[in-house]
């Protein structure tokens, strides 16, 4: 299932696609955050430059994964898993993988390219690290973006926008600190800032982002379950 997954994406139709994907459009959102950064210190310059690459490669991971699953819903797959096998680990399992994959292709290359471009490897230890744990905490929210627009008429919806605040709720454009309260305050919706706070800076309390995203994962069971009913009574499948 995971190799039928991989296959059935666009990136990897042609070269020009998986350019485009995994290299012009990451260094080009990457060129534009430095640029934005470049007026603080060299090493919150690399840092942010870093930590928006990480960013990036969960924006792809949800969009992905929210690909993967309207073009289900496109076959009528959907329907299948919702009444044959709605927790299906295998279905789910591939979907995620699929997803994982091409976030952690995307960000190895960007990663690489600011190593070898910048010569800095001071930010190294910490992107290791922060890494797998922000495209999990991608993984949870892009299944509930993805879920929540289960049947909807723009089903891409919900991804993009979740897509778009995970950048700007983030820190990665300027720190937090100059952000307004009612921003600050915002940026507690997602599990990403305290992240990449301490990937920037050194500094962030990484267990607020893990609380954080435990309360997605609940919220994950309860939407899909919800939407689960949905589907079955607007299709007629009782």
């Amino acid at each position: 299932m995971l190799k039928l997954a991989i296959q059935s994406l666009p990136y990897f139709q042609n070269y020009r696609t998986f350019l485009i994907t995994f290299i012009v459009e990451p260094l080009f959102s990457i060129l534009m955050v430095g640029l934005l950064s470049s007026q603080f210190s060299s090493s919150f310059f690399i840092h942010t430059i870093v930590a928006m690459s990480i960013i990036s490669g969960a924006q792809t991971l949800i969009a992905t994964l929210n690909t993967e699953f309207v073009d289900d819903q496109k076959r009528g797959i959907d329907l299948e898993l919702a009444v044959s096998a709605p927790f299906s680990i295998p279905y789910w399992l591939s979907k995620i993988m699929a997803a994982l994959l091409v976030a952690i292709g995307q960000v190895l290359v960007i990663l690489t390219l600011i190593r070898l471009l910048t010569g800095d490897g001071s930010w190294l230890g910490r992107a290791f690290a922060i890494t797998p744990v922000a495209l999990i905490f991608a993984c949870i929210v892009g299944f509930v973006a993805t879920v929540v627009a289960w049947r909807k008429s723009d089903p891409y919806f919900f991804g993009n926008v979740v897509g778009i605040l995970i950048v700007l709720l983030s820190g990665v454009i300027v720190p937090l600190s100059y952000y307004p309260v009612w921003l600050k305050i915002l940026t507690e919706l997602l599990p990403f800032s305290h992240l990449m706070q301490w990937l920037i800076t050194g500094k962030g309390e990484l267990l607020i982002d893990v609380v954080i995203a435990l309360f997605w994962l609940i919220l994950a069971a309860l939407v899909y379950r919800r939407k689960l009913k949905k589907v079955k009574e607007e299709t007629n499948y009782l």
